[in-house]
């Protein structure tokens, strides 16, 4: 790897923060933090439905992420290799304090997909608490693909990697849950067939 002069980390490559945290380097930790820790609460909290939880797993996935900074290879995003521990800890958590999985982020003014079609439209710009309760009553396996995708803007494949599960898994699901959430929309009136 170049050696890269750290004089400011907040413009610092990814790898390099990660090389920095392996190496000890602590304000690395913290401007991967600045950078994303919002993300990954968001995603947090749509997996426990609790702000107390989320923030707990949320630091735990920090400190995972400074333990095994050494050993990240690089092969897939950061924000990837976050979520899947941040996914991993909130299923651990949810084990041991058996909190639902229901909620979503308030801020679905963030939804940024190259889908253009009605129902992303109205994710987009329409009523946000009836989209957010649209989503909350489809099934978790479903609701957190869409998430991970229109939240997070994650790739099929980052979110194949990210739920342990093969990529035309994720296609299906995704394609299972944008129909099952333009059904539910078209019955409450917010989208036209």
């Amino acid at each position: 790897m170049a050696q890269y002069l750290i004089t400011n980390l907040s413009q610092a490559p990814e790898s390099v923060l990660i090389h920095e945290m392996a190496a000890g380097n602590s304000g690395a930790l913290d401007e991967l933090y600045t950078r994303y820790g919002p993300a990954i609460f968001s995603f947090l909290m749509a997996r426990t439905s609790s702000a107390v939880l989320a923030e707990e797993v949320l630091q735990d996935v920090m400190l995972a992420a400074w333990r095994s900074a050494g050993g990240f290879r690089g092969e897939s995003k950061v924000l990837t290799w976050l979520l899947t521990i941040a996914r991993n800890r909130a299923i651990n958590a949810q084990r041991r304090q058996a909190v639902p999985v229901v909620a979503l982020p308030d801020d679905t003014s963030e939804l940024r997909a190259s889908d253009t079609g009605p129902l992303e439209r109205v994710i987009r710009q329409g009523d946000q608490q009836v989209v957010r309760d649209t989503l909350n009553q489809l099934p978790d396996h479903l609701r957190e693909v869409l998430v991970l995708v229109f939240y997070h803007q994650l790739s099929e494949a980052e979110v194949a990697e990210v739920l342990g599960i093969p990529a035309g898994t994720v296609k299906s699901r995704l394609h299972r849950a944008k129909e099952a959430l333009r059904k539910a929309l078209q019955v409450g009136g917010k989208i036209n067939a």
